[in-house]
């Protein structure tokens, strides 16, 4: 819920980054659990101007560099 609309990504893009382990998490007692610092890291890391939800992860950078986020 929360990751999903900070990554401006669905819930299922984001289940499918964590069964590839391409997204940083924590599973603790059965729930997954992100560090923000961590996804942010990840995001800067990751974002390049191809296509898909990469493109998403480019302009939330963008947003967050111009003081435009909301988290």
């Amino acid at each position: 819920g929360e990751l999903a609309r900070y990554l401006r990504l669905s819930k299922s893009s984001i289940y499918k980054k964590v069964m590839r382990r391409e997204i940083p998490f924590i599973k603790a007692t059965g729930v997954l659990l992100f560090n923000t610092d961590e996804i942010d890291l990840w995001l800067k890391n990751h974002a390049y101007d191809g296509a898909g939800s990469e493109t998403s992860i480019s302009n939330i950078l963008k947003q967050k560099s111009h003081g435009k986020s909301k988290d």
